[in-house]
């Protein structure tokens, strides 16, 4: 049997995923299972045995260039937009996704599901009824990330280390807590004997060198764009501590099992956490009940961020001392 299972973006995203994916390896152990996506679907799940094969997504007439000759009993669609929905087509088998149904998913012949992982094996038509629901009684939907074989750290210090990711996408700008407040928040962390290690991709640098050229050689360590997804999937498994915006990295050391302090800006916390089935402890601050414009979902704050500015450096700390019982 040859399933296809389907998500291009984003990261956060494909992290919540994760139980999804363990879901249908589990229902389809023999099956070849191939996955449309990119290097970042690529790089999260490769240390898995979810997929036998990765098929990376350019366009829709390059994925379809691919398809030409292969075949496809099963399609699982979960990314569910026109891109994905045209190569569903080209492939001509039933498709399942997991989003209501919609005008375009009638015209081309899509059968839609609803969001939960039960109701996508169950749209399949391939497993029984009584397996489903006794798998789902044995098997929570938390997040497991797999790691890579090899530890991050050769050796550590003795003393609590804790990652920092100052960034976010390009796009929500309105997600970012102040470099000055992490420039802070370090200074502190630093004289209570933490050590820091900054996180984050190519968008990060200017940060990390802000923040490095004030502090001296090694009370600072920056592993900003020097790590692909399966070393920072390690590196964040075993620090103590992760601190960040509403981004990328959160989602993955909370994938990890590590604890988290998520500081959340222009989006509600509320609908956000309810995708976030992770294990471990892990902490959200958000703005204060004062700030009226909040939630805004603006990606660009047309003011002074005052969400954002409403958290202190103080209110970390706080979550911080009541994660390590200090």
């Amino acid at each position: 049997m040859n399933i296809l299972v389907i998500r291009f973006s984003s990261l956060g995203d494909l992290v919540t995923l994760e139980p999804t994916f363990r879901a249908i390896r589990y229902f389809f152990k023999d099956a070849n299972i191939s996955f449309l996506t990119t290097n970042v679907g690529k790089g999260l799940f490769q240390d898995s045995d979810y997929f036998d094969e990765y098929i990376l997504h350019k366009s829709i007439f390059s994925s379809i260039e691919k398809f030409k000759k292969q075949e496809f009993d099963l399609i699982i669609n979960l990314q569910c937009n026109k891109p994905s929905h045209y190569i569903s087509l080209f492939l001509k088998k039933k498709v399942y996704v997991n989003k209501s149904h919609t005008f375009f998913h009638k015209l081309v012949g899509i059968k839609a599901k609803s969001k939960t992982i039960q109701e996508i094996i169950e749209a399949t038509n391939y497993i029984s009824q009584e397996k489903i629901e006794e798998y789902f009684k044995i098997n929570d939907e938390v997040i497991k990330l797999p790691l890579g074989k090899e530890k991050f750290f050769k050796e550590k210090l003795d003393k609590k280390y804790i990652a920092i990711s100052t960034g976010t996408s390009e796009r929500w700008l309105s997600k970012r807590w102040g470099i000055n407040k992490y420039l802070d928040l370090i200074k502190i962390l630093i004289k209570d004997n933490y050590q820091i290690i900054l996180v984050g991709s190519n968008l990060e640098i200017e940060d990390s060198e802000f923040i490095l050229r004030n502090f001296n050689n090694n009370e600072v360590t920056s592993f900003v764009n020097k790590t692909n997804l399966t070393e920072l999937k390690n590196l964040l498994s075993e620090v103590d501590l992760y601190i960040g915006n509403d981004s990328g990295p959160s989602h993955i050391a909370a994938g990890v099992g590590t604890h988290t302090i998520t500081i959340f800006g222009s989006t509600d916390i509320k609908h956000c956490v309810k995708f976030m089935p992770y294990s471990g402890k892990h902490e959200f601050l958000k703005p204060t009940e004062d700030i009226k414009c909040h939630p805004c979902y603006k990606t660009k704050c047309p003011t002074h961020m005052e969400c954002m500015e409403s958290i202190k450096v103080k209110k970390v700390l706080e979550k911080i001392e009541e994660l390590f019982n200090v």
